[in-house]
């Protein structure tokens, strides 16, 4: 084997130990997702909250040391302290907050696609029921989100779970094959 080809087979060993790294970490995050919704979403809202506080703070520190007294620079501050003492007091608030504004985008696109179907069934465009159906469903999941934001959060995070979890499963298939046909591949690149 040539010089070159040892570059190639480490570069290739390299690839699929990484592979396997990222390829586990990704299926363990995805079973905590779908195993502790409330905690990855309680843990995100610590986090959220954090930098919110931490960034109130140094503009309350920054008011106070240029001793301008912009009243601007203090309110920011002040908002911005109250913000993430409040996420950090309940953190699932950020989350719920973020599965609202999704409910009333899902409304929006829901009641647009219900207006847009309706329309094409005047001109006898035969995707009309299928587009109506499609907005109905987008419409009662818009209001499932925001008259229970709680329960819609939780099912969104297990959602995502099984997502990464598919995405892990696929990953490590991925550097078994490749593991498997490395020297063909090898052999292939020469």
């Amino acid at each position: 084997m040539k010089l070159g080809d040892d570059s190639v087979k480490n570069k290739i060993n390299k690839l699929i130990v990484d592979s396997r790294i990222i390829g586990l970490l990704f299926l363990l995050f995805g079973f905590f997702l779908f195993l502790k919704p409330d905690l990855a979403n309680s843990l995100i809202g610590y986090f959220i909250g954090g930098i919110i506080l931490i960034s109130g703070l140094f503009s309350l520190f920054k008011y106070f040391k240029r001793k301008s007294y912009n009243y601007f620079f203090l309110s920011y501050a002040l908002i911005t302290i109250i913000a993430g003492l409040a996420i950090i007091i309940n953190p699932l608030s950020i989350s719920s907050l973020i599965t609202i504004i999704l409910g009333i985008w899902m409304l929006f696109n829901g009641s647009t696609k219900i207006s847009t179907a309706l329309s094409l069934k005047k001109y006898q465009e035969e995707i009309w029921p299928l587009l109506l159906t499609i907005g109905i469903l987008t419409l009662l999941c818009g209001g499932i989100l925001i008259f229970n934001p709680f329960q819609g959060t939780m099912i969104l995070t297990k959602t995502i779970g099984i997502f990464i979890i598919i995405y892990a499963i696929l990953d490590i298939i991925n550097w078994l094959l490749l593991r498997k046909r490395s020297k063909q591949i090898i052999k292939f690149i020469k």
